[in-house]
């Protein structure tokens, strides 16, 4: 009998170990499948387990016609509550960042990726790079620490100083449940030109996720300890703390490279915060919401047939733990059948906005109804005490129900929508004709008009798709004048920036109209241009203009407001001048005449 008892504990247990290490899934995709020459690829790998795993990023697979640049990782923690049960799963991951150098469809191959001695492999992708760009992005000089004129923000010589990793907390006193951004910054006396983050060491009493992400190394100076650095901000994380006492803050450990090919490891000093304890007497209806909230209620109508669904809407907004809260329950009402609640949230972030929580309701019977109004209640962290919204009852009159009241808010998709065919319905009056109506040949006039405008962009769509490059130089004026719109509006408000403004308009105008590449130095740039015949008087012109935003925006005292004038004399000027050129090569291709091959073969013959 023991025996058997072994055998079947071991049974177990070799189960439990199969389900534990199938609890990890490993997954690779792209942020975009279709990029251009002027765009990045962004390849990301993502590891979800249901405990804490520590994964070294693989090396970056080797993709044909793309060049590698760097790797960003993050890790955070995704908390769910369901049936008031809490389930985790911890997700790490990797942003492979890679320039594209042609064109062409390319296969991205799969990978190998190692998670606790287990290897997983990831699926090949596909990823097509085209000539023609997307809107204009702001380009930023590759390296954060030279601009085009030689003004350095290190000293190249100097390969020693301090390199260090901070973690600062917006405050160090808050309450159970109230969200507090941590910042991870690095202060540095070297030029760190990358930072990779390899990991996160989490401790309890929090939940964890991520608030920022930066995608690259941008500078500011700082003073730390009475010294003076310069610091990056690395990310932020949201941390909800769920224990009171004292917690120390996630360890974020990385690598800082420098000088092209030196790597350093670092992580961040350790760092905590004082979390309170909510204070006893939480009201009833109480789930867990903890912030600064201002709430309503609203119905969509006041007036309805028997049969037709009503939607009773809480909106709750402002700061807070989103995540971590869940609807209270509705008012009893035996009149009404309600629905489940439908949460909608629209947040600016994991911690600001708005949540809408929806529920449908059907009348049972006709007559002047009554609903209880709605209770919610969330603690202030701001007063420091607990805090209900009572809304008022609302009063609805419901009627003798028709055909179409089977029908509930179909026309209505931003709100639930209900059928609700078995009430017992006392009469049906007849159908009206509705081609009576105005609004019926409204609708139909809007048909109509939709139609035509869906033409006219399928038309461009079919332009864009079939001939990129005619599209592209067809919207550069368009896009140019936009730009040059903004750049206007910005000098007339004495503002720097114009220069960005308008260096943007003219790179996206030009790499529509002459196939040229938005990222090409300005020297090079220039070359290109003289390929496409543009008069060597424009390209001084253009030279000149591009020289003076890059100073504007890197040298000191470059975006002087007295200036703004006479540059935006210059920008309109040179419009002026590259909309009246028109390439060499456009009246030469009209001009070219092409040989029958049948022409062609009797000249080689008589050859």
């Amino acid at each position: 009998m023991v025996k058997k008892f072994a055998c079947a504990l071991l049974i177990v247990l070799s189960l439990m170990g199969i389900l534990k290490a199938e609890s990890v899934t490993v997954n690779a995709y792209l942020k975009e499948d279709v990029i251009t020459l002027s765009d990045q690829l962004q390849l990301i790998l993502e590891i979800t387990c249901d405990k804490q795993v520590k994964v070294i990023a693989p090396p970056a697979p080797q993709i044909p016609g793309f060049s590698f640049r760097n790797v960003v990782g993050s890790t955070y923690i995704d908390y769910s509550l369901v049936n008031k049960n809490l389930f985790t799963k911890y997700i790490q991951t990797f942003t492979y960042i890679y320039i594209p150098q042609k064109t062409g469809t390319f296969t991205i191959p799969s990978f190998k990726v190692k998670v606790e001695k287990k290897e997983y492999y990831t699926p090949s992708l596909t990823v097509q790079v085209k000539e023609s760009s997307p809107p204009p992005q702001k380009q930023y000089n590759l390296s954060p620490f030279l601009n085009p004129f030689g003004d350095e923000l290190f000293n190249p010589n100097l390969i020693e100083g301090e390199v260090f990793l901070l973690c600062i907390p917006e405050t160090d006193l808050a309450y159970v449940g109230e969200p507090v951004i941590i910042s991870y910054y690095l202060y540095t006396e070297q030029a760190v030109e990358a930072f990779y983050a390899e990991s996160e060491k989490d401790f309890e009493g929090y939940g964890k996720a991520v608030f920022l992400q930066p995608s690259s190394l941008q500078y500011e100076s700082s003073v730390y300890n009475s010294k003076s650095y310069k610091r990056a901000l690395i990310k932020q994380d949201v941390i909800f703390p769920h224990k009171a006492g004292r917690l120390q803050m996630p360890i974020l450990t990385g690598q800082a490279q420098f000088l092209g090919f030196l790597n350093k490891t670092i992580s961040s000093k350790p760092c905590w915060i004082n979390v309170k304890p909510l204070p006893s007497g939480a009201p009833a209806g109480f789930t867990g919401a903890v912030g600064n909230f201002t709430v309503s209620q609203s119905v969509s109508s006041t007036k309805l047939n028997l049969g037709d669904a009503l939607t009773f809407t809480i909106n709750i907004s402002g700061r807070g733990n989103f995540s971590q809260f869940t609807a209270a329950p509705f008012p009893n009402v035996d009149k009404f059948q309600v629905s489940a609640p439908y949460i909608q949230d629209k947040l600016a972030n994991v911690i600001e906005g708005t949540r809408f929580i929806h529920y449908t309701l059907l009348p049972r019977e006709t007559g002047e109804l009554t609903i209880p109004g709605y209770t919610f209640s969330w603690f202030d962290t701001t007063s420091g005490v607990y805090k209900t919204f009572q809304g008022a009852p609302q009063e609805i009159k419901v009627h003798q129900a028709n055909v179409l009241s089977y029908f509930s808010g179909l026309l209505e998709k931003d709100k639930p929508q209900a059928l609700y065919p078995l009430l017992n319905l006392e009469y049906y009056p007849d159908f009206k004709n509705y081609s009576t109506e105005p609004w019926f040949w409204l609708i139909l006039a809007l048909c109509a008009i939709s139609l035509i405008i869906s033409s006219l962009v399928a038309r461009e769509n079919r332009l864009k798709e079939l001939e990129p490059v005619a599209y592209a130089q067809k919207t550069a004026h368009r896009i140019l004048n936009k730009y040059l719109k903004k750049a206007t509006e910005a000098a007339e408000k004495l503002s720097p920036d114009f220069y960005p403004l308008a260096e943007i308009g003219l790179m996206d105008y030009l790499a529509r109209k002459y196939g040229v590449s938005k990222s090409l130095p300005t020297p090079e740039l220039i070359d290109a241009l003289r390929t496409k015949g543009m008069p060597l008087e424009l390209l001084e012109q253009l030279e000149q203009f591009l020289l003076l935003c890059q100073k504007a925006r890197f040298m000191p005292g470059g975006a002087e407001a007295e200036k703004l004038d006479e540059a935006l004399h210059q920008l309109r000027s040179l419009v002026q001048a590259l909309s009246r050129f028109k390439p060499e090569k456009e009246s030469s291709k009209k001009n070219r005449v092409t040989l029958p091959q049948k022409d062609i073969n009797s000249k080689n013959e008589e050859q």
